[in-house]
């Protein structure tokens, strides 16, 4: 019930489980899985799944998946990167050959094998209590039957409109008369809902093999992409060791790099230099201190965060005390940070070979 002595949103409380997402059909989705014998695996891919059709403008079957999750019963946390890769004829050479220097977002040079598939099915295969097909089955009916187009999401549809509209398939897709769907309307995806009713029927050869695989590897090649059936089918994420650090007596665990959460990591091992905890959340010390040590984590970001298998990524040094301390050691307590070492003593940062 809600508190009526406190303006901020009420504490929520379960007796056997619960589910938070972006949207209350997802969240619902995942608490019917629950409900039918699912465990938490099997709720939060229902729930991406059905997010992928109701919010399709944060996720979807062509994007990628992280994972961190704790079996019941034990502390031990595993860590899935399903992140897709590039196709295998996509190097720096070709590209330098063929006078491409760089690339937009809307380039199908941009677009990796998606992992998002391949990922739900490995972890609800090791890890769940159901099969896929009845996992996908809320969102398949959410794509099939539609769904009621909420605020947040007719908000981001609108600003993407002259986006999708340079797309012919997304404007036949995902615009209606050439707009966005209107807010509290239904909207439906037929063609997804036969894409996941694919992956229920034959798991993650539903998706990188067959009529799937060809119409994307189809499309993707008129466009200019190098991708192939091969590499489709050669998809694969894979089981990584989580990175961590411990502030305030909590220890925080992330996917490694390629993943960005090492990111939050030196953040928190930034601040837990600084007394925060008796900062007003709101003061101008505390929140200049955050800012700072954010503009550094992520200035390390673009520098370091690549994919393992491809570039030497000192993951232990970023982490370490010393590094930590060099970075607190470059905020100046008045400027902001300008990206650049201003400390007498700062040692060298980690180098990084490709």
């Amino acid at each position: 019930m809600r508190n009526s002595y406190s303006p901020p949103r009420s504490t929520a409380y379960a007796e056997h489980g619960m589910a938070c997402t972006s949207h209350p059909a997802a969240s619902m989705t995942a608490i019917d899985i629950l409900r039918a014998g699912g465990n938490a695996m099997d709720a939060a891919v229902a729930a991406a799944a059905t997010l992928a059709v109701v919010e399709p403008m944060s996720t979807g079957v062509g994007g990628d998946v992280f994972c961190l999750y704790a079996p019941k019963g034990t502390a031990n946390v595993i860590a899935y990167n399903g992140s897709g890769r590039a196709p295998g004829a996509a190097n720096a050479e070709w590209f330098l050959e063929n006078g491409i220097k760089s690339f937009g977002t809307e380039s199908p040079h941009a677009v990796t094998v998606p992992g998002t598939i391949d990922a739900w099915c490995r972890l609800v295969e090791d890890h769940g209590n159901l099969e896929i097909g009845e996992v996908l089955r809320p969102a398949i009916h959410h794509a099939a039957e539609g769904y009621t187009i909420a605020p947040v999401v007719h908000e981001s549809w609108v600003d993407a409109e002259a986006r999708l509209s340079r797309d012919a398939n997304a404007k036949n897709i995902l615009l209606v008369g050439g707009h966005a769907p209107s807010l509290g309307s239904k909207h439906t995806q037929p063609l997804l809902a036969k894409t996941m009713e694919a992956v229920a029927a034959k798991g993650r050869d539903g998706f990188y093999t067959g009529w799937v695989a060809e119409d994307i590897v189809g499309y993707l090649n008129e466009l200019g992409g190098l991708h192939t059936l091969d590499d489709f089918a050669a998809a694969a994420g894979e089981y990584v060791d989580p990175i961590s650090t411990e502030m305030n007596g909590y220890r925080v665990h992330e996917c490694p790099p390629n993943g960005q959460g090492i990111v939050a990591l030196i953040m928190m091992n930034i601040l837990k230099g600084y007394d925060i905890g008796s900062m007003d959340p709101l003061s101008a010390d505390r929140l200049h201190l955050t800012i700072e040590a954010g503009r550094l984590a992520f200035r390390d970001r673009a520098e370091y965060v690549a994919d393992p298998a491809m570039a030497d990524i000192p993951v232990e040094t970023l982490l370490s005390d010393d590094y930590a301390d060099m970075l607190r050691a470059d905020i100046d307590p008045a400027p902001r940070h300008e990206g650049r070492c201003r400390a007498p003593a700062c040692p060298a940062r980690p180098t990084r070979s490709t």
